[in-house]
């Protein structure tokens, strides 16, 4: 299992495999609600629509499907991302961004037409989310960069590394002292 995901209204749990599977349960039961078929490569990313009637899911094949879940068809079926998708993120207004090995952040209308590609980034993002409002878009690149951008007018907002500094200790050794540092994490 490479994601898994709850519907916003607990009834459902999808879960994602390596092997391109996925798999929808009944939360209460553990009982099988659907298998969906339709991606060649592992599964990066779940995520649900605010209803619970749709939930998407992105692979390293580049595709991005949502699925519905009154009979488990496929409601729609892109290439998102060149090289793999890596994430997936619904917003309440019905917008989604998604992220991939190209070094692209796409934000994408309800309807699943693209709002806006952002490029031109050194790093792959590994994971974007939209706010619940759909107002901003975060992401988090290969190197432990996060970044705020706003939705509408596609600017960045801030950033932050989450990378820890560099630690050193002092420590006595032989009636000598001594500095040991340690990059964690960078």
């Amino acid at each position: 299992v490479t994601a898994l995901s709850y519907s916003p209204d607990g009834v459902l749990l999808t879960t994602g495999d390596r092997n391109g599977g996925v798999w929808v349960w009944e939360a209460g039961t553990g009982n099988e609600f659907h298998s969906l078929r339709g991606h060649t490569g592992g599964i990066t990313a779940l995520a649900w629509r605010a209803d619970s009637n749709i939930v998407g899911t992105a692979s390293e094949d580049g595709q991005v499907i949502f699925w519905e879940m009154n009979n488990g068809g496929q409601v729609k079926k892109f290439t998102a991302h060149g090289g793999g998708a890596l994430s997936l993120d619904y917003a309440r207004t019905g917008e989604f961004v998604t992220s991939g090995r190209n070094r692209e952040v796409k934000i994408w209308k309800s309807d699943f037409t693209l709002k806006k590609s952002l490029t031109g980034f050194s790093e792959m993002f590994v994971e974007t989310t939209i706010t619940h409002d759909g107002k901003r878009v975060f992401t988090a690149d290969w190197n432990g960069v996060i970044e705020a951008w706003d939705d509408n007018t596609f600017e960045k907002l801030g950033q932050l590394s989450v990378n820890p500094p560099r630690i050193c200790l002092l420590y006595t050794s032989d009636a000598a002292y001594e500095v040991l540092c340690v990059d964690i994490g960078g």
